[in-house]
């Protein structure tokens, strides 16, 4: 049975869970799933996502406004955006205003270089142009990124000494760089939310097949061997959880949303009774 600890953490569900699924269709199903929240992907993270334009963007996220204020979901995350050595900040300002139009409360950030000063001087100018929209800044580490743990993301962190900028721990990258629940414990005030999913003990050989891993074969949380409750508790207390596990093939995307979101509390629901690592 759930606890009343499981109805009191907030649930988003991630984009991912259902990339094929249009943003108004995307909120409907999680909506009738049960989910608080809703993570957009408004910006592409790969080759195959749909591409906005400064324009249309913004005109979808007035079309959505409605669609938002009808069902009383809120959108939580705004993805995504990438800084390499070329980035140029400010064109990521039109993004941000879009979130902030829609009333999202974070916007995510990879990196693809491994200068990590680099990193923190673009961070520390996108969390200023992201401050006086409310925004707070998410930088999520993976092994196959410039950020490959979260030891070099807290760094950055540091270094960037942005009030809005946090580290993003995402279940499944925390696995593959061999963090622990301490390292977790050990950064709490500088840790956004997590998101969660599942999987096998054993990394996949190579990079090509560990981003093949995150993008399309994550499992819902409680059907894999991650230690995921320990995670949990050593996350900061009531931390928002964002559900990212793929539409598996052949999976209608209604009943996957409803499974995601019951698994999540069963997690949640269970955590105080699994043994810490």
């Amino acid at each position: 049975m759930p606890t009343p600890e499981s109805h009191q953490r907030v649930v988003s569900l991630a984009h991912l869970s259902l990339i094929e699924s249009e943003p108004a269709r995307f909120i409907g199903i999680a909506f009738r799933a049960g989910f608080d929240h809703v993570d957009l992907r408004l910006s592409p993270a790969t080759r195959t996502d749909r591409v906005y334009t400064p324009q249309e963007r913004i005109r979808l996220c007035r079309t959505l406004q409605p669609v938002l204020q009808e069902s009383g979901m809120r959108i939580w995350d705004v993805e995504i955006v990438r800084i390499n050595e070329l980035t140029q900040v400010k064109d990521h300002l039109p993004l941000l205003e879009a979130a902030a139009l829609l009333g999202a409360r974070r916007v995510k950030v990879v990196c693809d270089s491994d200068e990590h000063s680099l990193i923190a001087g673009k961070l520390a100018v996108l969390c200023e142009l992201s401050a006086p929209l409310e925004l707070t800044i998410d930088l999520e580490y993976m092994v196959f990124s410039g950020v490959k743990s979260l030891k070099a993301a807290l760094q950055i962190v540091k270094a960037a000494n942005q009030p809005n900028l946090k580290v993003l721990v995402d279940a499944l990258h925390w696995m593959r760089a061999s963090d622990t629940p301490a390292q977790i414990a050990g950064g709490q005030q500088d840790l956004g939310y997590l998101q969660l999913c599942d999987g096998p003990q054993e990394a996949p050989i190579g990079r090509e097949l560990l981003i093949q891993e995150a993008r399309t074969a994550r499992l819902p949380p409680g059907k894999g061997q991650f230690p995921l409750r320990s995670l949990l508790r050593a996350m900061p207390a009531q931390c928002v959880l964002s559900v990212e596990v793929p539409l598996p093939p052949g999976q209608e995307p209604q009943a996957h949303a409803q499974q995601l979101l019951q698994a999540t509390r069963a997690i949640i629901a269970g955590q105080n009774h699994e043994p810490a690592l």
